[in-house]
C-alpha cells in the first residue's frame, strides 16, 4: 500500500498553481469578449487567488 502525505504548503502551492491558471484562462476570455460573465470570472478567481496567499500567510509562511 502507498500512501502519500502532502505538506499544507504543498497543498497550497499546488491551490495556487491551479487559481492562477484559472485567472490566465478567465483573463484571456475577457479579453476575446468583455462581458460581465467574463468579468466576475476573473474577479472570482483573483479572489480566490487572495484567499490561498491569506492562508498561506495564517499557517505562517513567511516569504523569504
Amino acid at each position: 500500500m502507498i500512501s502519500t502525505v502532502d505538506s499544507l504548503q504543498d497543498v497550497l502551492g499546488l491551490d495556487f498553481s491551479m487559481a492562477a491558471s484559472e485567472l490566465a484562462d478567465a483573463r484571456l476570455q475577457q479579453r476575446c469578449k468583455d462581458t460581465p460573465g467574463n468579468r466576475a470570472a476573473v474577479a472570482a478567481a483573483r479572489a480566490r487567488i487572495d484567499a490561498l496567499l491569506d492562508m498561506y500567510l495564517a499557517a505562517g509562511y513567511l516569504p523569504g
